[in-house]
């Protein structure tokens, strides 16, 4: 395409990282809940029946319900960041349509944009239940599927390997918040070639 658009979802998708990180850090009181799974005990006393046929002392009956989550949450917010990132990419590529004078049918970017927006959780979901994956895991594959979708729609072999060397990047480094700000890192990179890379006279294949 002859306009280079893809560098402001690369750009973005880092943002939302560095916001996400940054949050983690930031002491926020939230510490003072529980481990990401959850567990409610209950416990009944003085329920036995004292001095009548021979039962002396007080029952316990304790009953202990244990929910553990089927994988573990994820450190960083990725759902929240994700999802803001595709609402900042559609009125981006909303914008940008319209100055060219190409605006996309009203109601089929909505609709398109509601169902990317409800793709973000349904497939987090999925990745939980079906495949348990750990949730700082779903969130690098989640973004990776969307720049591989970006690639696609913007026909760039960079966003392409961009998305590989992302997954490879987020996915690797163990401290969740390292492999976030090493793959940010990687975005804002791609995203300044994208826009100091001159354009050719004919479509841009960045």
């Amino acid at each position: 395409m002859g306009r280079k658009r893809c560098w402001f979802p690369l750009a973005a998708l880092g943002f939302a990282q560095l916001v996400m990180v940054a949050a983690e850090l930031v002491p926020a009181g939230a510490e003072a809940g529980g481990p990401q799974g959850y567990q409610l005990s209950q416990s009944l006393y003085g329920l036995g029946t004292g001095g009548v046929g021979g039962t002396t002392g007080a029952e316990q009956v304790s009953v202990t319900a244990v929910a553990v989550d089927v994988a573990p949450s994820p450190t960083l917010g990725w759902l929240t960041g994700l999802v803001c990132v595709v609402l900042a990419v559609a009125g981006w590529y909303w914008l940008d349509l319209r100055r060219a004078g190409t605006p996309p049918p009203t109601g089929r970017f909505v609709l398109g944009t509601l169902g990317a927006l409800a793709a973000v959780p349904l497939l987090d979901l999925v990745g939980a239940l079906q495949f348990r994956l750990d949730g700082d895991q779903r969130g690098p594959l989640l973004a990776t599927l969307g720049l591989l979708l970006l690639a696609g729609y913007e026909r760039s072999r960079l966003v392409l390997v961009v998305a590989g060397v992302f997954a490879l990047v987020a996915t690797v480094f163990l401290p969740p918040m390292a492999g976030a700000l090493a793959a940010a890192g990687v975005l804002f990179t791609a995203a300044f070639a994208v826009l100091l890379r001159p354009r050719p006279d004919g479509p841009d294949t960045a």
